[in-house]
């Protein structure tokens, strides 16, 4: 019995080496890791079919006088066995390709087995059979669970030859001669297939392992690449973003010479056969013509194939990738090498990744720049509502001062002027210095002082550290404007009180005023949409519209009223300095 070990071992050996060289190659792996897909799943019956078959030929064959461990199998006669690692082999297939697979494996490595012949024949066939069923039936479990581990297969592969010798002693007749059989075979070949499966799956573990690790480092490296080019190529494909991504992946792969045009030019060429591949010239290749057509990734393994009209041009290999916004290829993204050589899988993986996601990025900087220039046009849209009927009475009212008060005409003239200047600084920025603020309110409270001279009385206290720092325009001066025409009866004056003060790296705004207050109802939906009222009824919610539109969640506006001893509304910005102030903070 013992004496079996070491033949059995030798046919082992190589089995299990055959499955390294196999493991190694790369269309074995992606065979093993994607089994279910038609046409893998069949190549993988067919593989593991063979593998048992070729099992069964260099299988020990078994007599009760004697053994014959080096004869290559063709047939088996009388009382004669094989001891070999069949069941090792229907079991792996079982639990890789699932129930059908191994069911189909176990068939024809069985009928083979049948076909050599030997007094238990049909016990062995009809036990692979079995096995590779039983095996396929537990793939789910295993690879759910267990599938790092090797415990379910070992077991399973032990559990299967004791059911194997059980079949042998059920239907090899002569039963004397199945007995001895089983007791000659049974411990070395439990031992054996045992540790095939074993080996087998370690192997295929491992080679998935390094899969993985080379996938992994690859995939850090296309992240930090990715991470490089990030803030160039949201900027937009142009000759100066261009020229600082390929020198970024000329830096980052192994490639000769990088280059990126758009649908007609060269934008940058970094590397060799920079000379005459140069910024601003037309890109002339006709594989570069055939990726804008077709949006397609080309691979250019000759010279020839590039089609430089340059007839000692270095460029000898390369990869072309789209770059495509939207569903338009706007460009492309070519990479050099000396040497097809080069250009294995992973380093064509990693560049047609890169292509993809230099896609996104200028996708994602298209989608921002439009996003700013659409919240810039609501922006302005909304500033446009806040003044119009303000001014048209600040007019009314000089029209009639000009006959009765030619000097205080000629004030309220220059504070309109004022005004106009506030309005069209307002227009062409989104932030501008709160003091820049505090001169459109004294213009505005000086014109409407002329018209009612009853008008509420206006405080304005501002910590000295905020009059420098930034606010949207006009984002005071409508809440003012609010508070003196619907806070107060048109005899009733009052107070209306504006404070500015730096809390927590925000800048704090309240406007005040005693008037009548808001009720409950209107107080809710203030800020959040347009309340009709005696005026626009937008001026709140435009402002409360800006604040989120120019800042989300920093930004805040509320309103609070108890309904009868007046109204306050408070604002809180994060703070912000113009860079020249800045700055010069720093020199000093």
């Amino acid at each position: 019995m013992l004496e079996l070990i070491p033949f059995l071992l030798e046919r082992l050996g190589i089995m299990i080496i055959l499955a390294f060289i196999l493991a190694q190659w790369g269309p074995t792996r992606r065979l093993l890791r994607q089994p279910e897909a038609g046409w893998q799943f069949r190549v993988l019956v067919l593989f593991f079919a063979t593998y048992g078959i070729l099992s069964n030929y260099t299988g020990v064959k078994v007599d009760l006088a004697e053994f014959l461990p080096h004869a290559w199998l063709e047939e088996v006669d009388g009382t004669s066995a094989i001891a070999n690692t069949r069941t090792m082999i229907v079991v792996i297939s079982g639990l890789l390709a699932g129930p059908l697979g191994g069911l189909m494996t176990g068939l024809i490595v069985g009928v083979h087995r049948y076909s050599l012949g030997g007094f238990t024949a049909f016990a062995c066939a009809l036990s692979t059979v079995i096995a590779g069923g039983v095996s396929g039936l537990l793939r789910s479990y295993w690879r759910d669970r267990l599938s790092s581990q090797a415990l379910l297969p070992v077991c399973l592969t032990a559990f299967l030859m004791l059911f194997e010798m059980s079949l042998i002693l059920l239907f090899a007749r002569p039963f004397d001669a199945a007995v001895e059989l089983v007791q000659f075979i049974f411990l070395p070949m439990t031992l054996i297939n045992v540790l095939g499966v074993w080996l087998f799956l370690s192997i295929i573990r491992l080679a998935a392992r390094e899969e993985e690790t080379v996938r992994a480092r690859e995939a850090e490296r296309s992240l930090h690449i990715a991470d490089l080019t990030l803030p160039h190529l949201t900027r937009g494909l142009h000759i100066h973003t261009a020229e600082a991504v390929a020198e970024i992946l000329l830096q980052q792969t192994r490639a000769e010479a990088v280059s990126l045009t758009d649908r007609s030019v060269i934008l940058a060429h970094i590397g060799i056969g920079s000379d005459h591949h140069q910024a601003g010239s037309h890109w002339t290749t006709k594989p570069t013509e055939h990726v804008l057509q077709d949006g397609q990734v080309r691979l250019v393994t000759e010279r020839l194939d590039i089609g430089c009209p340059v007839t000692d041009c270095p460029l000898q290999a390369g990869i072309i990738a789209p770059l495509i916004v939207g569903e338009t290829t706007i460009g492309t993204l070519k990479v050099y090498y000396p040497h097809a050589e080069l250009l294995d899988a992973v380093e064509v993986e990693l560049i047609e990744g890169l292509a993809k996601l230099f896609s996104t990025q200028l996708a994602l900087g298209n989608a921002e720049r439009q996003a700013g220039l659409l919240k810039d046009a609501e922006i302005r849209a909304l500033e446009a509502q806040i003044h119009p009927h303000f001014l048209f009475n600040a007019i009314n009212t000089i029209y009639a001062l000009c006959r009765t008060d030619v000097e205080q005409a000629r004030t309220l003239l220059l504070e309109l002027s004022t005004f106009f200047r506030s309005n069209l600084q307002g227009a062409r920025s989104t932030k501008i210095p709160l003091q820049k603020e505090l001169e459109h309110i004294e213009a505005y409270t000086s014109l409407e002082a002329a018209r009612f001279p009853n008008r509420p009385f206006l405080d304005i206290d501002l910590a000295d550290e905020t009059t420098a720092l930034l606010v949207p325009p006009f984002i005071l001066q409508p809440l003012i404007e609010n508070a003196f025409l619907h806070a107060f009866s048109s005899e009733q004056t009052g107070y209306v009180g504006v404070t500015a003060w730096c809390e927590a790296e925000q800048l704090c705004l309240e406007v005040v005023d005693n008037g009548r207050g808001i009720d409950a109802s209107r107080l809710a939906r203030l800020g959040r949409e347009v309340v009709p009222s005696s005026g626009t009824g937008t001026a709140l919610f435009n402002t409360a519209e800006r604040i989120r539109s120019l800042y989300g969640e920093k930004g805040q506006f509320t309103i609070t009223s108890d309904g009868q001893n007046g109204t306050t509304i408070a604002i809180r910005l994060p703070i912000e300095v113009r860079k020249e102030i800045q700055h010069a903070h720093l020199v000093d």
